[in-house]
């Protein structure tokens, strides 16, 4: 059996959490999920995740899948927090939204995302989409690529 990759899932929609777990249980992806449903809870988590961090050993995720449009702060703000935190600009982020507004690919990029995907509309697509990234993911981990390598 393949070997679960952890993934912290920031997204404001519930539907989006679960459709993209049910395509990963479709397409037999091992992704295990932390799920944060706002811009502050993720920061929260990850803030936790560096403070414990100091003391004992953590489980960083292996994936941070954001989206960019939530109530209050957007994912925007989640990913400049984790590029300005030495403890977590390792840490591959994908943007994995349904905004296709002009340019939200640029400005992501721009802040330090691995890769920006748009949310496919049909469901076997999301299941195509969640095997894609989990192989590109177990990929890098088993040969050590830093996450810079999914924006090549």
């Amino acid at each position: 059996m393949d070997p679960y990759l952890l993934v912290l899932h920031i997204n404001d929609s519930t539907d989006d959490q679960i459709l993209f777990q049910a395509a990963c249980r479709r397409g037999n992806v091992p992704f295990n999920w932390h799920v944060a449903d706002s811009a502050e809870k993720g920061i929260s988590y990850l803030r936790k995740l560096v403070d414990q961090s100091k003391e004992l050993p953590v489980c960083w995720p292996d994936l941070i899948l954001l989206d960019i449009v939530m109530p209050e702060a957007s994912g925007f703000e989640v990913l400049k927090f984790i590029r300005g935190m030495p403890e977590l600009k390792h840490l591959p982020v994908v943007i994995f939204t349904g905004d296709n507004f002009p340019g939200n690919e640029q400005k992501s990029l721009a802040l330090g995302a691995n890769l920006f995907l748009l949310k496919p509309v049909v469901f076997q697509e999301v299941v195509g989409l969640a095997r894609n990234l989990y192989e590109l993911m177990r990929q890098m981990k088993k040969e050590g690529s830093s996450p810079s390598a999914l924006s090549e």
